[in-house]
């Protein structure tokens, strides 16, 4: 059976598949999932339908284009919330 679990990041914006996570470091023999590119550690919703149900929701209570913001940086690691939305219009303003 396929693994449809999305993960995100609990201290950066990152979010993708879990077959996309990283490790930590191994520690007395186990490892954590974690952002594969800064290492935080993750949260994770069963599948896309339910991220995207939630990231719907959002948009319908008053985000327009969100979900084209959350789509687009997919794999993509920001430190925060804020730098991922200044990178996005950064995108939007240059093509």
């Amino acid at each position: 059976m396929t693994d449809t679990r999305i993960a995100y990041g609990t201290s950066c914006s990152w979010w993708d598949g879990i077959h996309q996570v990283g490790h930590t470091k191994p520690r007395n023999g186990m490892t954590l999932p974690c952002c594969p590119h800064c290492g935080s550690v993750l949260f994770e919703m069963p599948n896309e339908e339910s991220w995207f149900a939630a990231v719907d929701r959002h948009e319908a209570s008053g985000h327009p284009s969100y979900r084209a913001m959350i789509e687009w940086y997919r794999g993509k690691c920001f430190p925060t919330h804020e730098a991922m939305q200044k990178a996005y219009a950064e995108r939007a303003r240059h093509g």
